[in-house]
């Protein structure tokens, strides 16, 4: 690879690097690009040169982190379904546990769960709407459908809008988990440890009871 095209390839790594951490300290709307390109020891036209905007930064910072760990979702899920007996649906604790539990690898640096980019994708709840239906579009609804049918092979006597709310707080169960882990104070120790997969193991357990209720019908006025 030429000097010159390594050098660019190196600061646009630097560049996502330093906005996982500067978006995951601050938040989307906190975070500007004069504190991103000054973590990155970079100015502020590689931005534009690589990214076009904060905006594009973001959504290229996620999709980044969050293609392999839909591959491996849904790897999981395919996988369940080829051990479960023909006419028999794959339980809710392996649709939690495909959700979930890959968070625990793919954030791994080496040596310790990278906690940093887990709460990266944790802190994806509160960007502005629009930026997280852009997400979505680009790198999420393919393997959301892949889920959404799990659910609906799982529970057939729910509705198509009772599934729709169940993924619903599926996916919101596991940001919130993701946004706060290892944050608690005055709590076991285990909730505040660097090791994600025992919180995660507890966590898909905790949502498939919850996708097992089911809202009652309001009672008819008499």
């Amino acid at each position: 690879m030429p000097a010159s095209r390594k050098s660019s390839a190196a600061t646009r790594e630097r560049l996502l690097r330093a906005a996982e951490r500067c978006f995951t300290e601050h938040g989307y709307e906190g975070s500007s690009l004069r504190q991103i390109t000054r973590m990155a020891k970079v100015n502020l036209a590689a931005v534009n040169y690589h990214f076009s905007s904060k905006r594009e930064l973001w959504l290229e910072m996620m999709q980044r982190r969050l293609g392999p760990l839909n591959t491996e979702r849904v790897r999981l899920i395919e996988a369940a379904r080829a051990a479960t007996p023909p006419g028999s649906a794959v339980s809710l604790e392996q649709i939690c546990e495909a959700m979930v539990l890959p968070v625990a690898n793919a954030y791994r640096d080496g040596k310790s769960c990278n906690l940093t980019a887990a709460r990266m994708v944790g802190r994806a709840i509160s960007v502005p709407p629009a930026l997280s239906r852009e997400l979505a579009r680009r790198s999420l609804d393919q393997y959301w459908r892949v889920f959404m049918s799990a659910l609906r092979d799982a529970l057939p006597e729910a509705t198509a809008p009772e599934i729709e709310w169940k993924f619903y707080f599926l996916i919101s169960s596991m940001l919130g988990a993701l946004a706060w882990q290892g944050r608690q104070q005055g709590l076991e120790r285990e909730l505040c440890s660097d090791n994600l997969e025992p919180m995660l193991r507890r966590l898909a357990v905790f949502i498939a009871g919850g996708l097992r209720a089911t809202m009652p019908s309001p009672k008819a006025k008499t």
